[in-house]
Parts: C-alpha cells; structure tokens; sequence
C-alpha cells in the first residue's frame, strides 16, 4: 500500500508537470497587465473557457497576466470586485441585475451563458407530476444561491410549502428529507442519477420551461475599471471567448485540465462527470434554438429578468440596460 501510494503522487506530479501552461513563460514578461479573475465556485466545466485561456497562453497573447482565484462558500465576487481585490469576476445575470438595481456601480461586459440551467426535481413516487402538487411539500433550496429566483418561481405559480434550506448537496433529496430540491442540470442532476437515482425515476420542473428563462454566468466587473482602462476589459473579453471556444472544441483536453486544477484546489475530480457537464455547458452557451453571438446579453432577456425582480418586490426599480451592459466587442 506504501508503495501505491509513493507511485501514486509521483503519477499525480507527472501530470501536473505536464500541463504547466503554455502561456506561464510568457506571463513572466513585465509588459503583461496584471488582472486577478474569481469565477463563483470551484473549478469545474462551468468555467472552462477561463482555464482554458489561462492554461494554452491566451491570456497571455492579450497582454494579460491572469491569476484565476478558486472560488467557493469563502469567496464573496461581488464583494472582492467592490473591494478591488479582483479584477473581474463570473456571476448570475440575476445577480448582477440586482445589484446595479442596489446602486452598486456593477456592470456585466460579457453575457456567457445564454439559458438557464435552474431546475426543481421530483421523485415520482412522491406522487409529484404537477406544479401545483407542490403544495403542502418539503422543498429544498440552496441557503444562498438563486434564492430569489427559487422563491420567486414558487410566489410565480403561487405555490404553499414548507422551504427547507441547504448549502450545497443532494443528500436531502436522496435520503427522501425533502420531497422537492433544486438542481442545475449540469451538475446536481447528474450527480443524482450517479448516486443511483435513474431520470425516468423524477420529474424535472426546468425554470426556462416556466417563464423563467434567464440567462445565467457573466463576466462582471465595476464602472470605474472600464472608465480606466477599457482597453484591458475588451482583452479580457475577447480572450475568455477565445477560451471558451476552444474549451468547447477540445474537449477531453479541457477535462484533462480542470481535473489538473480540480486537484490543485483539493476537491474531487471525476472525468465523466466533469466530461458530461461539459457538454451540457456548451448546450447552455450555444442553445440551438437561440442563436446568440457568445458575449451578447439580449435586451429581451435583461428586460424580462428586470421585470421579474421588480414585480416580485425583489428590486425597487428597473436598471437601466444600457448602464448595466457594456458591449465591447
């Protein structure tokens, strides 16, 4: 067993050598502008394009020196990108919106994710089938991400329950604690169905099939960086889409290298899940009944989404979406 394990981290280290990024030798170049990016979780798939960009030196053919922050519980984005300890950061466009709708001088300069991903699940031996059989249910919701959108979904349907909030697991769900829980279907969902739990097992309530389509991860930074360097934020754009774009065309290469920094950040990698997110990511970016040049956030979807918050006392006031949004490409 010593011996295994001795092999083990040799293997590990191997590995880690061999994906040392391209653009590291040129990053060490001073001319490089310094930029620190916090994407709102761990590294997983759902920020690809950002590693990717990092790890084949395309950050670096910007003229970017990029330090990815490993997000998660600890890492607030919105308050680091106030407090100017990072540059830029991803966050849900909801979240955005009602944060400038605050007052906070936020604003999103690329729209990456073009639907939403948020949906309820129900085992149907809960006898679920039905919205309004969500009534009088236990439902699970995360304690702080979406939980506006989560409480508004149900205000929406005018649905009656008992809301039981968790931080990030499914076990509520799979050990029957609760009846109805949130998932992303690039994530939570497969999980379940890892943990033993086949689809045709639940019903799947999809936010963007309840008037809920909006649209999610963006890049967002404060107004005063744009005012002072413009330039460097229509880098930071241009070469996170160029990372995506290879992202979502090398595949097994760009799950090789988020189970490498998977690793480094000490959460746990697995490939299939991360190759099966990925795929589903690439769905939410490119949705083949909505094509929208990646970066573009539509009016139509701010509007809706800004119309959702207000009308559901979320938000005293409307945005402005010309304010909110800055086009840079």
């Amino acid at each position: 067993m010593r011996e295994f394990k001795i092999v083990a981290r040799i293997v590990l280290l191997w590995g880690c050598l061999l994906f040392i990024p391209l653009g590291q030798s040129l990053a060490q170049n001073k001319d490089l502008k310094k930029v620190t990016f916090l994407p709102m979780w761990v590294p997983q798939p759902q920020f690809a394009g950002y590693y990717m960009a990092k790890e084949k030196g395309i950050y670096a053919r910007h003229g970017l020196d990029v330090t990815i922050v490993t997000g998660g519980f600890t890492q607030d984005v919105l308050g680091s990108l106030k407090s100017g300890t990072v540059t830029f950061g991803t966050m849900f466009l909801y979240s955005g919106v009602m944060e400038r709708a605050r007052g906070t001088k936020i604003v999103n300069i690329a729209q990456i994710f073009q639907q939403s991903a948020i949906m309820f699940v129900a085992k149907k031996k809960s006898g679920i089938k039905t919205l309004q059989d969500f009534n009088g249910k236990k439902i699970g919701i995360w304690r702080t991400t979406v939980r506006e959108l989560t409480t508004g979904f149900l205000s929406k349907h005018h649905i009656k329950a008992e809301i039981i909030p968790f931080n990030n697991a499914i076990n509520l769900f799979l050990d029957d604690a609760v009846d109805v829980t949130v998932m992303m279907n690039y994530n939570e969902y497969k999980r379940m169905i890892n943990s033993g739990v086949n689809p045709d097992e639940v019903t799947v309530f999809p936010f963007a099939e309840y008037g809920m389509d909006f649209p999610e991860d963006g890049i967002y930074c404060m107004e005063n960086t744009i005012a002072k360097d413009p330039g460097l934020c229509r880098e930071f754009v241009d070469a996170s889409i160029e990372g995506w774009d290879y992202a979502l065309s090398h595949a097994d290469e760009t799950t090789a290298v988020i189970s490498k920094y998977k690793i480094l950040a000490k959460v746990p990698a697995n490939v299939s899940h991360s190759s099966w997110m990925l795929n589903r990511v690439r769905e939410i970016i490119h949705p083949p009944n909505k094509p929208v040049q990646m970066g573009t956030l539509l009016k139509s979807d701010f509007d809706s989404l800004a119309d959702f918050l207000f009308d559901n006392a979320f938000i005293a006031s409307k945005p402005s979406f010309q304010e909110f949004f800055r086009t840079l490409r």
